[in-house]
């Protein structure tokens, strides 16, 4: 059974460090790589807007397009996979849905009450495959 990486990437630039590793690591464990983004929006919020929303769909289809074709130049073949709602509760479920073998995802080192408000990855994981990459900025 082949072994499947998901990388969760908030965006092609910031996160190249994330979308680079995942690509090392699939190489190297001849993995299938999916490379996910999950558009936060909490369901408490009881506000739903489809113009919005729609924009913010099509905003991460075009990054994560960008992705793949990051992983095609590096000879890798990625599928995309894009979520709504709180990010580590979607990558997580993703996970378990593609029995996923690692996770990679980024660490902005937030500190404080950014971390508190901006850092869903830090507090939001209890898996044990799950890789957090330096995000360079």
């Amino acid at each position: 059974m082949a072994k499947t990486i998901l990388a969760a990437i908030r965006d092609s630039v910031s996160d190249r460090s994330v979308l680079n590793m995942a690509i090392d690591l699939a190489r190297d464990e001849e993995a299938k790589l999916v490379i996910c983004h999950v558009i936060n929006r909490s369901e408490d919020l009881g506000v739903f807007n489809p113009t919005a929303e729609a924009a913010l769909v099509f905003k991460a289809e075009s990054m994560l397009e960008e992705a793949i074709e990051i992983a095609k130049k590096n000879g890798i073949e990625a599928t995309k996979a894009i979520r709504v709602g709180k990010p580590s509760e979607r990558v997580s479920e993703l996970a378990k849905q593609l029995n996923a073998s690692n996770i990679i995802l980024g660490n902005r080192k937030l500190k404080g009450i950014r971390q508190w408000l901006f850092s869903e990855f830090s507090t939001g994981f209890n898996l044990e495959n799950a890789t957090l990459v330096p995000v360079e900025k």
